[in-house]
């Protein structure tokens, strides 16, 4: 059994006394301990009955902040009899093991104090000739220096929270099956079943009505901006399959929960009764599943053949309308456009394909002939789900995604009101049952009720094995994000966010205490503190309070909208207790779903807070970062949870050009805010002082591009111009060189160690980075200036999950697949610059031009760096998978030897070099200066 999350003691066996904070849960008795609950409670006693092992479901290894436990039994080393269970805490917080973080933050202070020598050595030595590459080169070290900065400072207290279940589990879920969890409201969103495939989206459903979580509790909204029928049948169809896959993955503890991954799985782990039922069980949901797949593949071909039907006496010229199963036309966007029922034309629909389940346990049927499933002893409810497609007109400006999330936040207000909404893709399935509870831990501890957001770092699947573009960009999410946790919290990503409900209406936190763990003192003089009464009631400025009914809003009842349905909700979300036993479920009769209909409506959000101070923000198109940040500057916290077996994965864009797209859609995002009023240099002094310096760095980053355009480019062009940046190097420079450089290196190895990921995943971290820097980096600051100066919009298209190749003989196969984009031009000059450059100084050595060649070294070495980083970007365009990129070595090679044959053998390139200088034109003046030329490229 892992070890007890109430045994108080720490990983060296000191007691922590018990807490006496008043709390009911609190999370300030010692350091954290890995154990969670893996079961509801059906499942408890399933396993009780069951002759398996207890024990884990996943593998807990390096990453495992959580690990799965099948055990009740607190006895022994499971608790601590001293701490009673009201005060044992439901998460706990882990501090890094000072034999690493000390070393790192002495290293960032060195690294800094060398590199101000550097750049002073650099300032008091000029290149008298080359002045403009000289002054050119000191700006482009300075942001560079700068930049590193920004991203340094966050990560001075990186921490790790792990939730205990076991305790969550005991404290709030009863014997009776019902559950004192608080409501929970997931969010998905799509906006095109052709570019985002339908059967992931089906499964992320499905994955979410098998949770372990309360059933009555749990909702599922799905919000499709295409408005299409086919995606509404899908969804109906997963509905009726739920009634099979959500009791099979109940009465076996299936994980993953997502059909398509655990059928994909080559073992099948199980739990609850003998083998051979489950054997059985299984092979019978497998074939039910294989009809579904079936069905939901042939969707698209039924509906238009039954419209087809419907529509055979349509006369010519009429609008061919696109017909429901049950008769009726669809209110969406028909599969032959008409007025009224296009994308970006059409009615709101708001859709209940499974209402809100009765508060007590259902069991299902026994086996018999017509049902071979036995779930007499299985709960057999189902979550809410609801299908959303809000109102779209021409003529208004629809805010994408971030118009969609304002809508369903409107609409399950109406519907289902529960205090805490979590948003997912429709790529992005539960991977871990136990995930939403354990975002909820963070949510329900001491103090938590200042917590706006829990964040869930994404995790992908469908990558290659080599991470050829670093699409899990674990450097970010376990490294910077898990720092943040030690400031004032990781940032929002957009998806995999678990949000306290209030935080959207504009709410301020109820107590705010900016100063941070990390040298308190420090940011404590810069930083506001107000300190209020514990508890879950929030707090009004009395400046703003409206009068009557809705007194106790944050703003003006107006802000809200017309819908005064809307607005009653929001003191039952909010007021006193969210998470209060007396809470009831809103029942979605025909009054309530039209209600949801109208909060829907586009012209709804006109002369309202939302997309400003409500709701999450417009304005940009990484809405998510620009969201979280609106709730940090009010002062608001946020927690960053990572746990074994990954909570939820998604599917990542793979292909080069989608994968260059989307970093192009973040960073121009990133530049819209800093050039926005939400610029983090101007945001309130309730930010911590080092949480500023995060999102100024998240907002500044793609500036890169413009100083790495010119370090790329210029060392290798100097070897043809013959002018250099730094003329004369001394023993100090190289000292200062090698300290910058080491320090680096140690301080990467560092980070790489208390992050949890590898050498390798740092490496592959860095290559992309050079690849995105030198295009989608450069696209994303010209596109921004471009909206600055002349007020223009920048469009984007969806990235496209669909793979382009065979994924029957080769899963990766659309790795490979070259679709040209304009974002690829300056790596491949880039590329080509490097190559000749290489070759002139080797092509100078060889024909004598150059006599001391190790002058030179260095400059080679960086040109060959530059390549090395940009290598999986050649390889994308030229290798093939599963073998040996020859094709690439062999195009770079014979470049480099056709460019130094050119170079010796054609007179006009070395007029003015060896040759020359031997039949006497300008021989002395040029060979004494490029002997004298020290080049090395730092």
């Amino acid at each position: 059994m892992a070890p007890g999350v109430g045994d108080g003691r720490r990983n060296n066996g000191e007691v922590v006394p018990g807490c006496v904070c008043g709390f009911q849960v609190c999370a300030c008795a010692g350091a954290a301990a890995v154990a969670s609950a893996a079961s509801s409670a059906d499942m408890d006693k399933l396993a009780m009955a069951a002759t398996a092992t207890e024990g884990q479901i996943g593998a807990v290894n390096d990453e495992s902040w959580v690990a799965v436990d099948l055990s009740d039994d607190l006895s022994g080393d499971g608790a601590d009899a001293g701490v009673a269970l009201e005060d044992r805490p439901v998460f706990r917080t882990e501090k890094i093991k000072g034999i690493l973080l000390h070393p790192y933050r002495v290293l960032i202070f060195v690294r800094l104090i060398a590199f101000t020598l550097f750049v002073i050595w650099r300032i008091s030595h000029k290149n008298p000739d080359a002045m403009w590459l000289w002054v050119t080169s000191i700006a482009g070290e300075f942001w560079f220096g700068f930049s590193w900065l920004l991203d340094q400072l966050p990560k001075l207290n990186p921490i790790n929270r792990v939730p205990d279940l076991v305790v969550l589990r005991q404290r709030f879920d009863r014997a009776d099956g019902t559950s004192l969890l608080p409501g929970l409201d997931i969010f998905v969103t799509t906006a095109d079943p052709f570019k985002e495939p339908i059967l992931s989206t089906a499964n992320s459903i499905l994955s979410i009505l098998a949770a372990d979580y309360p059933v009555e509790k749990n909702t599922c909204y799905l919000s499709d901006d295409s408005g299409m029928l086919l995606t509404y049948e899908a969804m109906a169809e997963a509905a009726k399959f739920a009634t099979v896959w959500v009791p099979f993955c109940r009465k076996h503890g299936i994980e993953p929960r997502g059909p398509e991954s655990y059928f994909e799985l080559k073992s099948h782990p199980y739990m609850g009764r003998a083998q051979e039922d489950f054997v059985n069980d299984r092979r019978r949901v497998r074939k039910e599943y294989d009809e579904f797949k079936a069905r939901i593949n042939g969707l698209e071909h039924e509906i238009k053949q039954r419209s087809d039907g419907y529509n055979a006496n349509t006369k010519d010229g009429e609008p061919r309308a696109t017909w429901m199963s049950d008769g009726t036309q669809w209110q969406g966007t028909w599969v032959e456009p008409s007025e009224n029922h296009r994308k970006g034309d059409h009615a709101g629909i708001v859709l209940v394909l499974l209402n809100h389940p009765s508060h007590t346990r259902q069991l299902g049927p026994p086996a018999s002939a017509d049902n071979p499933l036995d779930f007499s002893l299985v709960d057999v409810r189902l979550p809410m789900l609801v299908y959303v497609s809000r109102e779209k007109r021409p003529g208004h400006n629809h805010q994408k995604k971030a118009g969609a999330m304002n809508a369903l936040t409107r609409a399950s207000a109406v519907l289902s009101n529960s205090p805490f909404i979590l948003n997912l893709d429709c790529d992005h399935y539960i991977n871990n049952s136990q995930a939403l509870r354990a975002g909820i831990c963070f949510m329900l501890g001491r103090d938590s009720d200042t917590v706006a957001f829990v964040q869930f770092p994404q995790r992908f699947e469908g990558v290659d094995p080599t991470d050829l573009y670093a699409n899990h960009n674990r450097i970010f999410f376990d490294g910077t994000l898990r720092a943040l946790d030690g400031m004032q919290g990781p940032i929002y990503v957009g998806t995999g966010c678990l949000f306290r409900r209030i935080t959207l209406y504009g709410f301020d936190p109820p107590r705010i205490n900016v100063g941070g763990t990390c040298f308190p003192a420090l940011g404590g003089l810069f930083a506001k503190q107000r300190y209020d009464k514990p508890g879950l009631e929030m707090t009004v400025k009395a400046a703003t309070v409206a009068k009557g009914k809705h007194g106790f809003l944050p703003m003006p009842k107006k802000s809200y909208g017309k819908s005064d349905a809307f607005v009653d909700t929001i003191p039952k979300a909010s007021h006193p207790s969210p998470y209060s036993a007396a809470e009831s479920a809103v029942h979605a009769d025909e009054a309530a779903i039209e209600e949801a209909v109208n909060v829907c409506a586009a012209a709804y959000e006109k002369k309202t807070g939302w997309g400003s101070s409500i709701g999450w923000v417009y304005g940009t198109v990484t809405e998510d970062v620009v969201t979280g940040y609106r709730m940090h500057i009010k002062g608001w916290r946020s927690r960053y949870c990572s746990i074994y077996p990954h909570a939820f994965i998604g599917t990542a864009p793979i292909n080069l050009t989608e994968r260059l797209y989307q970093v192009l859609r973040w960073s121009t995002g990133s530049l819209e805010i800093f050039f926005s009023k939400n610029n983090p240099l101007f945001g309130s002094t309730f930010l911590n002082p080092l949480q500023r310096v995060a999102y100024i760095n998240i907002t500044t980053y793609p500036f890169t591009a413009i100083f790495l355009i010119f370090y790329t480019t210029v060392p290798a062009l100097s070897f043809v111009t013959g002018h250099f940046i730094v003329q004369r190097p001394t023993t100090m420079f190289y000292v200062y060189l090698a300290i910058v450089l080491g320090t680096l290196l140690i301080l990467a190895v560092l980070e790489v160690k208390w992050a949890g990921v590898t050498v390798f995943e740092w490496f592959r971290n860095g290559q992309f980075w050079m690849t995105a820097s030198c295009s989608a980096y450069l696209a994303a600051v010209l596109q921004v200036l471009f909206k600055v100066v002349f007020r223009r919009d920048i469009s984007f298209k969806l990235t496209s999950k669909q793979p382009a190749g065979d994924e029957k003989k080769d899963p990766y196969a659309d790795l490979y697949v070259v679709r040209w984009t304009w974002l690829m031009v300056t790596p491949i000059i880039i590329i080509i610059v490097n190559i000749v450059g290489s070759a002139v100084a080797f092509a100078k050595v060889l024909d004598g031009e150059w006599t001391h060649w190790l002058k030179v070294a260095g400059g080679v070495f960086f040109n060959f760096w530059v390549l090395f980083h940009l290598y999986p970007f050649a390889k994308g365009l030229l290798g093939k998978h599963g073998k040996t990129p020859v094709v690439v070595l062999v195009w770079w090679a014979f470049t480099f030897v056709i460019t130094a044959v050119l170079y010796i053998n054609i007179p006009h390139f070395h007029a003015g070099g060896h040759h020359a200088a031997k039949h006497g034109a300008h021989g002395p003046h040029h060979g004494t200066k490029h002997d004298d030329i020290y080049y090395f490229w730092p």
